[in-house]
């Protein structure tokens, strides 16, 4: 069975040395946090162990921005190869669309503003446009627009996930988007 997010970060932070390790837990409380997030009070990570903010991570930042941040501490604490570890096992590089793209499958529920942006930005024909829309489910729907997307490269993945966000913004944000 393939490992959560979560049990990644706990890899790698069980994988430092304790020195880095309270290297890293002091660097997370100085790290500056995106808008809409708080950071982990001092208190809470000073005797933590890995498992514990291995939590805290989560429990504060959520999954994607919680592998993000990890990702940016390691790399401030000049951990770099267990960032990149992290990174190849966690898929960190792929983009968003494709990590998720089977929830976005089976969860999406407005799909028709979707391909109004993505007809308007050109990145749809119309005869694209209208297959999409003739398909009966909205799980179809995505499937047959996904396949499209394997032909637009990041810039067109970026704007399937601005289009998405706009439109299903409570999806993104339980996957872990922003």
């Amino acid at each position: 069975m393939a490992k959560t997010l979560k049990e990644h970060i706990l890899f790698a932070l069980d994988s430092l040395e304790e020195a880095a390790f309270k290297k890293f837990r002091r660097s997370l409380n100085d790290a500056e946090v995106q808008a809409g997030y708080d950071k982990i009070p001092r208190g809470k990570l000073e005797k933590a162990d890995t498992m514990d903010v291995a939590d805290l991570i989560v429990n504060y930042y959520l999954l994607e921005y919680g592998l993000s941040l990890t990702l940016q501490v390691l790399e401030r604490i000049n951990q770099k190869d267990v960032a990149e570890h992290l990174r190849k096992a966690a898929g960190a590089d792929k983009h968003f669309v494709d990590k998720h793209r089977e929830a976005i499958i089976s969860r999406c529920t407005l799909v028709e503003p979707i391909l109004d942006r993505l007809f308007s930005l050109e990145f749809l024909t119309e005869e694209q446009y209208d297959l999409v829309r003739a398909m009966t489910t909205t799980q179809n729907k995505m499937r047959e627009l996904y396949k499209f997307m394997h032909g637009w490269g990041e810039a067109g993945k970026e704007a399937f996930y601005r289009a998405l966000r706009e439109q299903n913004g409570p999806l993104v944000r339980d996957l872990g988007g922003q």
